[in-house]
């Protein structure tokens, strides 16, 4: 259903049931005033007093008709952008353009460069948590709607109700709204006991009026009526059902449960048998342990979640005792004053009611909220992190210019070679079987030493699979001995995460049909040392081996996030569109799987593109679509292959001339303000990333951003991105700004290390709970806990220089302290 539709719906039915219950007082009205004459006419007297409480009971009832109306017609319904701005704390009036470019199908790496002047400069990740909150909201509004119509459909609607409902911004307490509604085995025992005729004395106890004794409602005939102990059970079940949907309760128990200390708590199991394919010994932490709902971590509590379900630990919510005594005293003062000279019995049932209410409605309600909301938490928390490592290892520093030996390690099937070009290009392969005995050794290492001498490749890229560090071990031996003298040859490991799924892919079967997949793994590893990002984007996010708990986390959020954050990192780095793969061009912004196999299939009928405008030509790329993908895409004189005098016969220039301004990131929407400026600097687009080039620019840009642009019309931020542009070096890379891959020349064993001793090592994986480092050792990557990192932010591919404190040669553990970034 649309959403105009749903809210003509919802008008409608919110107008039916005004009118239903406006009719009701009209009729009660007129039902008064005709007992009330009636009552006296018989008698001949009409007294004043008794004129005096009709008109007043009229005047109150059309108060209420007045008021009934006003709330109806001013229902508290929150709009998506107040919602947005809170969650976000972001100015409405920013979030307002935001959803807008949202709305109008603008991707976020669009809008983060190039509509900055709209989002007050925002940054990716900030655009993706308002859009995430724009999602959420839809979602929120399209489940109030339907408990709406699901209350209606079971005849429980008023206009209070929907007032709450629609006034709720969060899906947990709309399910906690909801849960006072749905059949549920403690709500239908409150039913079955109104069937029986409980009702009126239920509420009769609750208005302190009289009571007939409980022994007189007995039926030894009904289930539910046999004894007085039946009908006292189903007049609690009833006041406990009353007393938990009243709304001014539901909003205490909110209100308590955020101001109450609650504790989590977690023991071993000691009954259930473990499966052998779990680890019980990682989880040792959680044996006995304890800690604030509200201060837990978020590693934490996807340990615990896991350990759970696998039946090593039991888990249990710790409520306070204050919060159930502070219910109770609320609840009893809300209806105790109402009860007037209630009896005994009355204060009984009361506080049996009550008591009901907490322990079997409130008290587990609470729990589930505080595990649901903990989840949620830290689902949140996981995706962020596992987004952050993701785009830090894609703008990993490429290693360009380099013949690169590739190495995928391995015990029975041996270590397979792969030697590529610098240009990714497939020049050798082979397998090595080092690991078998010593002339195994001999005949690997002379295959090795062969290999690296007839390419003079100094470059090996170790993949970190089974078998890396014996293979580490085995280079080792091999350098040390001089064995590739007189090259210097030097090695660095590679994180193959997801290399062998993607080696046995049909999209590696396409690209390599007449390959080995163990030896496309090889190929992949050595690629993914020269261009990490061309590389990665062929497997999906979650295979690459960076973040925590991944496969425990909802499958939909954590791709979408995922993808988010890859399409930015290409799209920023920027795509040469003639020799990109599909791979590649699919993660642009703007552009999917079937515009991207467009694109080549264009460059291979008309050869390579000239110039950006050309993408208008390519099946499925419309306007909007070449407005996302224009600035992310580059043509390169180098690879477009044109002479730059191609023009018409009337000496004019062709749609197929190269625009030398294709090969920056200044979008084709400004191109006109670009050429404006470069004249205005006396500048020539021939000798573009000069130095002389730079410095011109460079000279002129110190007038500012403010100046310039009101100069040439224009929006400072466009300005500056112009500027940019333009004072970058020839084929300047935003990933050269990142650390360049650690290499080594020989590898550290555990039994070797002591507290106190000093390494280099490089970054390979950033948790909640601390920061893993490759430092070269056998086996295993050392450990920063968190409260050792001194408040740094750390990357993946980042340097460090780290102390070890602890080293646990049973576990092959290794405990680290950052001394300082490098």
């Amino acid at each position: 259903m649309k959403k105009s539709t749903q809210n003509k719906v919802v008008k409608s039915k919110k107008r039916k049931h005004q009118e239903e219950d406006l009719e009701t007082i009209g009729n009660k009205k007129v039902k008064l005033e005709e007992s009330s004459f009636n009552d006296y006419s018989d008698a001949g007297v009409l007294q004043h007093s008794q004129k005096d409480f009709i008109k007043t009971d009229i005047k109150n009832d059309v108060k209420i008709k007045e008021e009934l109306n006003s709330s109806l017609s001013q229902c508290t319904e929150w709009t998506t952008i107040d919602y947005i701005s809170e969650i976000n704390k972001v100015d409405k009036h920013i979030v307002k353009k935001v959803i807008k470019l949202f709305q109008e199908d603008n991707t976020i790496p669009f809008i983060a460069r190039y509509r900055k002047n709209m989002t007050g400069s925002m940054e990716p990740d900030q655009l993706r948590a308002l859009k995430e909150s724009f999602e959420e909201s839809k979602i929120i509004k399209q489940r109030a709607a339907t408990i709406l119509k699901t209350i209606d459909k079971i005849g429980k609607w008023s206009p209070e109700i929907h007032s709450t409902i629609m006034s709720t911004k969060s899906l947990a307490d709309l399910e906690d709204i909801y849960a006072l509604y749905k059949p549920t085995s403690k709500r239908l025992l409150a039913e079955r006991a109104k069937e029986l005729g409980l009702e009126n004395i239920s509420n009769a106890v609750l208005h302190g009026q009289k009571i007939t004794p409980l022994v007189s409602l007995v039926n030894k005939e009904k289930e539910g009526l046999r004894n007085e102990q039946q009908v006292r059970d189903g007049i609690i079940h009833i006041i406990a059902d009353v007393i938990t949907k009243d709304k001014e309760v539901f909003d205490k128990v909110t209100s308590l449960r955020k101001k109450s200390t609650i504790y989590i708590e977690t023991s071993q199991c000691k009954t259930t048998k473990v499966s052998e394919n779990v680890n019980e010994h990682k989880y040792k932490y959680y044996f006995n342990f304890k800690s604030r709902e509200d201060i837990i971590r978020p590693n934490q509590i996807l340990a615990i979640n896991r350990a759970e379900s696998q039946k090593i630990i039991s888990v249990k919510v710790i409520v306070p005792d204050t919060f159930e005594h502070t219910f109770k005293k609320f609840c009893l003062s809300q209806y105790t004053y109402r009860m007037g000279s209630a009896t005994k019995l009355h204060q009984d049932l009361l506080s049996d009611g009550i008591d009901y209410a907490y322990k079997k409605l409130i008290k587990p309600q609470v729990v589930r909220r505080v595990r649901s909301e903990m989840k949620e938490r830290a689902e949140k928390a996981a995706i962020q992190v596992f987004a952050t490592n993701v785009k830090q290892l894609l703008l990993t520093s490429p290693v360009r210019g380099e013949i690169i030996l590739g190495i995928d390690p391995g015990f029975y099937h041996g270590c397979k070679l792969a030697v590529i070009s610098e240009h990714g290009n497939i020049l050798e392969t082979t397998v090595i079987h080092p690991h078998k005995n010593e002339l195994s050794f001999r005949i690997a290492a002379d295959s090795m030493v062969k290999l690296v001498n007839k390419y003079k490749c100094t470059v090996l890229a170790l993949g970190n699979g089974t078998g890396c560090r014996k293979t580490e071990s085995f280079l080792t031996k091999i350098i040390q001995s001089k064995m590739f003298d007189p090259l210097d040859v030097k090695y660095t490991i590679v994180d193959e995460s997801g290399a062998s799924i993607y080696s046995c892919s049909s999209e590696a079967q396409s690209e390599f049909p007449n390959f080995d997949p163990n030896l496309v793994s090889a190929i992949s590893i050595a690629r993914r040392l020269q261009d990490p990002l061309a590389e990665l984007v062929k497997i999906e996010p979650k295979h690459l081996g960076v973040g925590m708990y991944q496969h425990d986390l909802p499958e939909k959020q954590l791709m979408n996030t995922l993808d988010e954050v890859v399409t930015e990192a290409v799209s920023f780095v920027g795509v040469d569109v003639n020799t990109a793969s599909q791979c590649l061009l699919r993660r642009i912004a703007g552009l999917t799987n079937s515009r991207a196999t467009s694109i080549i299939e264009w460059r291979i009928k008309h050869g390579a593109f000239r110039n950006r405008e050309q993408l208008l030509d390519v099946k499925g790329i419309g306007k909007k679509t070449f407005e996302q993908c224009a600035g992310f895409i580059r043509i390169r004189p180098e690879t477009a292959i044109i002479s730059l005098q191609t023009t018409t016969k009337d000496n004019k220039k062709s749609k197929s001339d190269l625009n030398l301004l294709d090969q920056t990131w200044i979008h084709p929407e400004s191109y006109g303000i670009a050429n404006k400026f470069l004249r205005h600097c006396q500048c020539k687009l021939d000798d573009l990333g000069t130095p002389a080039f730079i410095e011109r620019i460079n000279s002129h840009a110190k007038a500012g951003c403010a100046n310039l642009a009101t100069q040439f019309d224009t929006d400072e931020t466009i300005m500056e991105i112009i500027i940019k542009a333009l004072t970058m070096k020839k084929d300047e890379d935003i990933r050269l700004k990142s650390n360049y891959p650690l290499f080594r020349d020989g590898m550290r064993y555990i039994n070797d290390l002591s507290v106190g001793t000093v390494l280099t090592g490089v970054v390979r994986n950033v948790t909640d709970f601390g920061t893993f480092v490759d430092v070269g050792m056998e086996g295993t990557d050392g450990l920063i806990p968190i409260r050792y990192i001194k408040n740094e932010t750390l990357h993946i591919g980042q340097r460090v220089e780290v102390k070890v404190i602890q080293v646990d040669v049973a576990h092959n553990k290794l405990a680290l302290e950052l001394i300082k970034t490098l």
